[in-house]
């Protein structure tokens, strides 16, 4: 449970800076071009979250450098693969956010929702089995896999045709972007420096925010 074997099939990193990449420039061409930096830089970290639970697979086994330049796992546990730790992630994001940078957090838990939701489904896309992509629900590991026999084979750094479709995707958004002039999304928040913290209020705010949106599910 919660573990798939990738030590012949290898992992996406790469592809998941490509497609979330794009995803995020999708997303800011909807909203307020002054949310578009924190916007991209969430989703796009969101969206590499999710294999942080590559660590405990590590500790058990190292890597070992079979091929290209990044290291093969013998296994991967996938415990941060499910909607359960989404939803959980997605609030602490938010929150953290809303009281260090004081930004909204709906907005922020939203888009960190959106980049680690599209982290599961570009594994159920390639993948089959992904992961209990479901838990708590369901422990059931699901997977449509599009790309069954999933292999390094651009460089020894990612697959070619999952690699090619997210170039694309990345090309088609960045112009589609500068087209409609709406570049917000370059506006990274690279020097980021953390302010007072929120007032109590603020806080409180947050809480009735996110029981709000709990209860009208």
């Amino acid at each position: 449970m919660f573990i798939y074997n990738l030590c012949k099939m290898g992992t996406m990193f790469i592809e998941h800076i490509c497609f979330n990449l794009a995803l995020a420039i999708i997303v800011t061409l909807l909203i307020d071009q002054k949310h578009a930096g924190w916007c991209t830089a969430v989703i796009v970290v969101s969206g590499c979250l999710p294999d942080i639970d590559g660590i405990f697979s590590l500790i058990q086994c190292p890597p070992t450098f079979t091929n290209g330049i990044i290291p093969c796992m013998a296994f991967h546990f996938r415990y941060f693969h499910s909607i359960g730790i989404l939803l959980l992630y997605a609030v602490v994001v938010g929150g953290l956010l809303a009281y260090y940078q004081r930004l909204d957090f709906r907005n922020m838990a939203l888009f960190a929702g959106i980049g680690f939701g599209a982290h599961l489904l570009e594994d159920v896309l390639v993948y089959n089995p992904a992961s209990a992509v479901f838990w708590p629900v369901s422990s059931q590991e699901v997977g449509i896999g599009f790309f069954p026999s999933y292999s390094r084979d651009f460089f020894s750094i990612a697959n070619g045709e999952v690699f090619g479709i997210g170039i694309l995707l990345l090309l088609l958004t960045v112009g589609a972007s500068i087209h409609l002039k709406r570049t917000g999304w370059t506006a990274l928040p690279i020097n980021i420096k953390p302010l007072p913290p929120a007032p109590f209020s603020a806080i409180v705010k947050i809480v009735v925010v996110f029981r709000s949106f709990v209860s009208s599910r």
